[in-house]
């Protein structure tokens, strides 16, 4: 094994791979280990490591010498990893990363220069299905590989762990080829792939009886059944009702609530159609099956929620109700034809709310405060504001549910109801039925309400109700689709409503946003630079007590960093001086400098504030928020 010279037979039986020595990155050979390993895996060893390749203990020291010598540790962290590893193992470089002396992207780097690898970056993972699905999901799970391409018998593969020769036997057996290239990814871009992209095929595998149910990357384990008993289901309709549609519904559901999703879309195209989970109000696609299984799809999710699956002209809306583990869940099914067939929107609601407390939302001491006076006031009119999904409702039904005492008559009138509040009267809209909302709050007004929740204030008319109501004696709670508080002010003025009927009747303008919030499971801290200071005109102060954090990725939040969302306010309770501008007409600039005066705290203002204290991030703040807002 020690000849320089050449090793015809090794030549001819092992591929081309550019790849490390044995088992790199664990840093755990010995060589009493190497015995265990056969003579086929020895001489690939030999065949493709440089004849000078030193020991496995000085390629160790070489990994940690390079790695000081980069800046990127000192030796005290080295010699604390050293010593984390005589007595738990593992690969040096995982450790290194494991207790937060350096970064995987760092690590990658400096062990792609030191094996001459390329590192592959989670942008560039988009195997080909064909070639995934000829590679068994155990195998990739197993050794952290991803097939990259296949061409003339040429694999490029990306792996975790370049020297884990086992896993190119494997893969050279299964997909027949001659030459492999290695080039390196991080664990972290690894997991992304299963969740998104392979997720698909172990998906597939699953529903077609190719793979063991625990493959699946959401277990399907619970039970589903249709609330009331035995689903709805029709003789002619088999092709709905084969096992793999089932399983695949059933999938997108289970998976769903376990992710914490609040739709579900299935979308048509030329050749496949892509079923997407909205989390945390982002949109992440959950697998691409096959365009043949779509109409088959959308016909078993139209007999569980009682639709017309022979109506594929026209928009259609239905309700599933069904129970996972015993939990009541509530699927509200909406349809539209497309060009390619029917997109579906699954929305998730639960029969009861699981509310929010009030004093939990996000408020600072001084907005909770404010709220809770305003929301026990006997009159007027309060109004939260913000586009569709940035929490209205749930802070509304957090205000009513602060105040839902015996003595109190409450009264909602939305459109839909997604959920309900014991204690609360909740009234449905129903145009077909003559049921409005001018028409209903009309009723609503006769049946001695002290508090009245309108869902939206969509019109003159309703507004016109809800400002009269204020003014004569009940609390009226209401939502506007405006960008910020000073707009409200301008989208009231549209409505026609008369400036002085304004300032007598609105006692709080409420906007808000969502922020996704940092995973508390994988956060890492990272210092307030350079370019943050500039962009977001940080003071000293606020950089003195600056406690950044970022999500790294792990299972928790499916390593997208965020799990969970925080909102973030700007409040306007009108005083003398914004009363006066009101009955003059409401002119923004007046305003907006009334408001600064009276200590008004923006919304950009507030998300800076989130990101400062690590709760959210200034990504976030860029990609929600405006300084405008």
């Amino acid at each position: 094994m020690g000849s320089s010279g050449p090793l015809p037979a090794v030549a001819h039986s092992t591929p081309d791979i550019a790849m490390a020595p044995l088992d790199l990155r664990e840093d755990v050979a010995t060589d009493e280990s190497l015995p265990e390993l056969d003579a086929s895996h020895i001489e690939l060893i030999e065949a493709v490591k440089p004849p000078d390749d030193p020991p496995r203990r000085k390629l160790r020291k070489r990994l940690g010498q390079q790695l000081l010598e980069a800046g990127l540790i000192d030796a005290a962290q080295l010699k604390e990893a050293l010593d984390y590893q005589q007595v738990h193992g593992g690969r040096l470089g995982s450790i290194l990363v494991t207790l937060g002396f350096l970064s995987e992207d760092d690590l990658n780097t400096e062990l792609a220069k030191q094996l001459g690898l390329q590192v592959c970056g989670v942008e560039s993972i988009n195997p080909p299905a064909e070639l995934l699905s000829r590679v068994p999901a155990a195998l990739i799970r197993k050794h952290e590989v991803v097939p990259l391409s296949l061409q003339d018998r040429h694999l490029v593969v990306g792996m975790v762990d370049p020297g884990n020769v086992q896993a190119i036997d494997e893969l050279r057996f299964v997909l027949d080829c001659r030459t492999v290239d290695v080039q390196l990814i991080t664990e972290t871009t690894f997991r992304r792939f299963l969740n998104t992209r392979f997720a698909t095929a172990m998906l597939m595998d699953s529903i077609s009886g190719d793979a063991h149910l625990e493959d699946t990357p959401v277990g399907l384990g619970p039970e589903l059944h249709t609330a009331g008993g035995e689903e709805r289901r029709d003789p002619v309709l088999d092709d709905a009702d084969d096992p793999p549609v089932v399983r695949l519904v059933n999938y997108l559901l289970l998976a769903a609530v376990e992710r914490r999703a609040s739709d579900i879309h299935i979308e048509p195209y030329e050749t496949f159609f892509r079923a997407r989970f909205r989390i945390d109000g982002r949109l992440y696609t959950v697998l691409t099956p096959p365009l043949r299984m779509h109409q088959a799809t959308i016909s078993r999710i139209k007999i569980l929620a009682g639709m017309d699956i022979s109506d594929r002209r026209r928009p259609q809306d239905g309700h599933i109700m069904m129970e996972v583990g015993g939990d009541p869940l509530h699927f509200r099914v909406s349809t539209l034809p497309t060009t390619y067939g029917e997109k579906c929107v699954i929305r998730l609601l639960k029969k009861e709310a699981h509310l929010a407390d009030l004093g939990q939302l996000g408020f600072s001491p001084a907005q909770l405060s404010e709220v809770r006076r305003i929301i026990r006031q006997p009159q007027g009119l309060v109004l939260v504001t913000g586009p569709t999904g940035s929490g209205k409702t749930t802070t509304l039904h957090a205000m009513l549910n602060d105040i839902n005492e015996p003595e109190t008559n409450i009264v909602t009138v939305e459109d839909p109801v997604e959920s309900t509040i014991p204690g609360i009267n909740h009234v449905q809209i129903e145009e077909r039925g003559g049921v409005s909302f001018a028409s209903a709050l009309r009723s609503i007004l006769r049946q001695d309400p002290d508090v009245v929740f309108i869902g939206e204030m969509r019109d003159e008319e309703v507004a016109r109700i809800a400002i009269k109501a204020a003014l004569t004696g009940h609390l009226v709670m209401s939502t506007l689709h405006t960008n910020g508080v000073i707009e409200t002010f301008g989208r009231l003025a549209d409505m026609n409503l008369e400036p002085y009927l304004l300032a007598s009747s609105l006692r709080m303008v409420l906007a808000q946003r969502l922020l996704r919030r940092v995973c508390p499971a994988c956060a890492e801290k990272r210092p307030v630079t350079r370019d943050l200071i500039e962009e977001f005109g940080l003071t000293e102060e606020q950089v003195a007590h600056a406690h950044l954090r970022v999500g790294t990725g792990c299972s928790r939040c499916m390593n997208t960093g965020y799990r969970g969302r925080v909102a973030v306010y700007e409040s306007i309770v009108p005083n003398t001086d914004i009363g006066d501008i009101l009955r003059r007409g409401g002119d923004e600039i007046a305003l907006r400098e009334a408001a600064e005066r009276a200590g008004v705290v923006w919304m950009f203002q507030a998300g800076i504030a989130r990101a400062l204290a690590g709760e959210s991030t200034f990504d976030e703040v860029r990609r929600v928020l405006s300084r405008s807002v």
